[in-house]
């Protein structure tokens, strides 16, 4: 997905890319990003966790994550190896 940096509203709404308000493509494009959502995180769901959380230290925030990523991996190993 390519960045695209505006410098006023003006110039936004002048981009081609933007569908205009109302257009009736724009539920029927919502239902198919969620679709693809919900078929990317159903096998294994998020891995981000819910919630926010105070760290003392870049370090622990850091560890923190690396924690649930590897979570994740882990859970999508499993998932494949299951699938096999």
């Amino acid at each position: 997905m390519t960045l695209r940096k505006y410098r006023s509203i003006e110039e936004m709404n002048r981009d081609p890319q933007w569908l205009p308000a109302g257009d009736p493509s724009i539920p029927q494009r919502i239902r198919r990003l969620w679709r693809l959502s919900d078929l990317l995180l159903r096998p294994v769901g998020t891995c981000i966790p819910r919630g926010v959380r105070k760290y003392s230290s870049i370090e622990e925030a850091n560890l923190d994550r690396d924690r649930w990523e590897q979570e994740r991996v882990d859970r999508l190993r499993n998932e494949r190896r299951r699938r096999r």
